[in-house]
């Protein structure tokens, strides 16, 4: 056996897993080889005890390739990973909302003087004011509930929308609510005509500074075929929950560990993905990740755990739009009171709000595309 037991292929690294300083993040790479012979990581000579080996190396770029190699009378093995470097890591927050339609059906129709006249986008704009909240809304193209679609939206508004895309962005989500899990047998091309309608839309009624590539698409299922189409889109980021996902309010899963909504990665992947809650895949250059907290999922005082309880410096907070409005069957009075809670919460312990598809997570120190 010869391989590296840390840092894994794909890891995420900051100040917490080494030592940062202004040259470099300096970590402590391991591994193991029941093999005699002489290991080297980047041309570095390791230490060996018994089957373990480490060696020191610091980290100066964004990304960097590690190669520990094993050299013995049979010749060369070599092990060969990539791993980012979040340079200059502070704690931080997303805020992704999915399925939104209503409020832009409501609005259509009901032509309020200005956007934030609505309920929805009124208590949104609180929540900026009173915490600095940024917000992504995922929208759908059709109301499976009503007749309306985004073309029917009007771009009256379009000002409005630009002046509050510094704290408000939209994204793709879907072509519409049903039928369940709509990209994860479909065609990359399907994928790709449903993103782009939504797209234009957005163009046309709120504006390019409006817009922010998906960072999570509904039901997070899509082959990796389709991964192209979407980094052509500017997709950096894919989210979802990977292993033994719950899936609705009654739903708390299987006893056996199963990986499901999220993209078809492996159990390796999605278990490494619970833990540590983000994994870089080279082969597609996308981040995924896992978020922490979907408010219509908990009620207040298991938010209130969940987010204080995390000890990264990342949260990954989320909710559904249609659990705000009272015409929805799931209606949940105390939505607004849920989603409060986890950006209160997260706001007393440090954390400050951003986009995580800007920089690494959110963390410009690499600059605002570095992912590509």
């Amino acid at each position: 056996m010869f391989d590296l037991t840390f840092p894994r292929q794909g890891a995420v690294l900051n100040r917490h897993s080494g030592v940062e300083t202004a040259d470099g993040l300096t970590i402590k790479v391991t591994g193991v080889c029941d093999v005699p012979g002489k290991i080297t990581v980047n041309g570095i000579a390791a230490e060996r005890n018994g089957k373990d080996f480490s060696v020191e190396l610091t980290l100066t770029e964004c990304f960097t390739d590690i190669a520990a190699e094993l050299t013995d009378d049979f010749g060369i093995l070599t092990r060969k990973i990539k791993v980012v470097w979040d340079k200059a890591s502070f704690l931080r927050y997303d805020f992704f909302i999915d399925d939104n339609i209503f409020f832009l059906t409501d609005i259509a129709r009901e032509r309020p003087k200005r956007l934030f006249d609505h309920f929805y986008l009124k208590f949104l704009k609180e929540m900026n004011e009173k915490y600095g909240t940024c917000f992504t809304l995922n929208l759908f193209y059709k109301n499976d509930h009503e007749e309306f679609d985004l073309s029917q939206f009007p771009d009256c508004y379009k000002g409005e929308f630009a002046d509050n895309a510094q704290w408000m962005r939209l994204s793709f989500h879907a072509f519409s609510e049903f039928p369940d899990r709509p990209y994860q047998n479909t065609t990359p091309d399907k994928l790709a005509k449903d993103y782009d309608q939504v797209l234009n839309e957005i163009y046309r009624f709120a504006g390019e500074k409006s817009y922010i590539p998906m960072e999570a698409l509904h039901w997070a299922m899509a082959r990796p075929s389709a991964f192209g189409e979407l980094r052509k889109r500017g997709v950096r980021l894919l989210e979802g929950q990977f292993v033994s996902p719950r899936t609705g309010i009654t739903d708390f899963g299987e006893s056996e560990r199963i990986t499901d909504v999220g993209y078809f990665r492996s159990l390796n992947d999605a278990v490494y993905l619970e833990e540590k809650r983000y994994l870089f895949d080279p082969r597609y250059n996308i981040l995924f990740w896992r978020n922490d907290c979907t408010a219509n999922l908990w009620t207040v005082e298991q938010i209130k755990e969940m987010v204080g309880s995390v000890k990264r410096d990342t949260i990954g907070l989320a909710t559904h739009e249609q659990y705000s409005f009272p015409r929805y069957f799931n209606y949940l009075p105390d939505h607004f009171e849920r989603m409060e809670t986890a950006i209160r919460v997260a706001t007393e312990r440090g954390y400050k709000p951003v986009f995580f598809h800007e920089g690494i997570l959110g963390n410009r120190s690499w600059g605002e595309n570095i992912l590509g």
